[in-house]
């Protein structure tokens, strides 16, 4: 026996050990889904002061209110949405997968070409979606927005 197989073989007997017979985090905790570039409104059943999101790249959270957080779909995966109350306790852990949209949408898979997104309501319109050969093209246009707006108040603010 190798010692990368030895030590393989130990770290999963310690996670099989770590963990309890037939646990499932998932099961234990409520889960939401948001469809990619939506949002969504949670009511929180008490007052929260802070909201975390486990992966911001994914989903981003926003607490309007004690009792009210907008999540949005940033990207496709899962990550998790935690609220705390002002004494430091969780009022909610809440897993979310953010997904395609489950309805209005047909995707076209064109093998080395790339897929198309089309949204589609009475007739299909393109749109371009993560995963999109377009995609990256729109993220460098928006990356370059953003960066000449820091310029731009970076260089204004200087001149006062």
């Amino acid at each position: 026996m190798t010692a990368f197989r030895a030590a393989l073989m130990t770290a999963a007997a310690l996670t099989i050990l770590s963990a309890p017979a037939g646990a499932d985090e998932s099961a234990e905790r409520p889960q939401m889904r948001v469809d990619y570039d939506q949002a969504t409104v949670v009511r929180l059943d008490r007052p929260a002061k802070t909201v975390v999101v486990g992966n911001a790249a994914i989903a981003d959270a926003l607490l309007v209110n004690d009792r009210t957080v907008y999540v949005q779909g940033r990207m496709f995966g899962n990550t998790n949405i935690v609220a705390i109350d002002g004494e430091g306790n969780e009022v909610i852990n809440t897993l979310v997968t953010v997904g395609a949209p489950m309805s209005q949408q047909v995707t076209l898979y064109r093998g080395p070409s790339g897929q198309q997104n089309l949204a589609c309501s009475v007739h299909c319109e393109r749109t371009v979606t993560q995963g999109d050969l377009a995609m990256q093209g729109m993220a460098q246009d928006a990356d370059r927005k953003v960066e000449i707006s820091s310029k731009a108040a970076e260089l204004s603010s200087q001149r006062k």
